[in-house]
């Protein structure tokens, strides 16, 4: 072993096995303040995989201030992946980053952790705060958080996350994930109505059923449908009827379903059901 070496290599391979721990934050740390985008971003990955360590969620924490836009995100939704409830002060201030994808990633984050601090967000994400849609005088004149995004920038996120979200948890589907990405938003709007369905009330009924039959993207109105399915009660199966003669298969199987779903639950409140 070292013991063996000249004296100079045995105090250097001392050394690195003595403090590999030590060796492995510089490694770390160098990572986070690399020029190359990608280096950083890969850092916060290969940091997250840590766990929740005090060292590791400050680190991740401090990528949320890099100054590209790609680092942050990636660090909104490490910190999300990583359930770090610690983080939550953090990834709130997050919700008015001037870039909207790293808005995004952080509602999203807050929303997996039980936080619906960027619920307004979503909404703005699903309906792009298009004139016809529900609230749209109510909800835009008197908050200024959601005055410091660009509705329609919030809804063009970026197509890999927004995919890897779609093929994964959200489980829409391969043929749905890639046409979602085609208009650009597709893929934030889908993950918006899938979340927002998480927190199901009249609010969030009104806005599935209002992006289900007004979205020119099917496969966002398939993702309405599946969401209705899920929190919507009978009511909204005349919505939902609509497109069942829509000319793109995926729109029209995911509405038959939802309304076979709903076909067994009642009439009662948002999500509720009378047997």
């Amino acid at each position: 072993m070292c013991t063996k070496l000249p004296i100079i290599l045995s105090i250097t391979c001392a050394s690195v096995f003595a403090q590999p721990e030590k060796s492995a934050w510089e490694v770390l740390k160098t990572g986070f303040s690399d020029k190359n985008i990608d280096t950083r971003r890969q850092a916060v990955t290969a940091t997250g995989s840590i766990g929740l360590d005090f060292e590791a969620l400050r680190l991740i924490e401090g990528a949320l201030r890099d100054p590209d836009s790609w680092v942050r995100q990636t660090a909104a939704a490490q910190l999300g992946q990583m359930k770090a409830k610690q983080a939550i002060p953090a990834l709130k201030t997050a919700l008015d980053d001037a870039a909207p994808e790293v808005a995004f990633a952080a509602a999203k984050a807050l929303w997996d952790m039980g936080d619906k601090s960027g619920r307004d967000l979503l909404e703005d994400v699903l309906t792009g705060q298009e004139k016809s849609a529900p609230g749209y005088l109510s909800s835009t004149m008197h908050d200024m958080k959601r005055k410091m995004h660009d509705p329609k920038a919030l809804a063009v996120m970026g197509a890999k996350e927004a995919q890897g979200a779609l093929l994964g948890p959200f489980n829409m589907g391969v043929v749905a994930a890639e046409n979602a990405m085609k208009d650009g938003s597709g893929g934030g709007k889908s993950i918006a109505a899938t979340l927002l369905a998480q927190d199901c009330d009249a609010e969030t009924l009104r806005l599935l059923e209002w992006s289900c039959s007004n979205d020119k993207n099917w496969a966002v109105k398939a993702a309405s449908a599946k969401a209705l399915g899920q929190c919507g009660n009978r009511d909204a199966i005349p919505t939902l009827e609509q497109n069942l003669s829509d000319s793109r298969a995926g729109a029209r199987m995911m509405a038959a379903g939802a309304i076979i779903k709903l076909s067994g639950k009642g009439v009662a409140g948002a999500g509720g059901s009378r047997q």
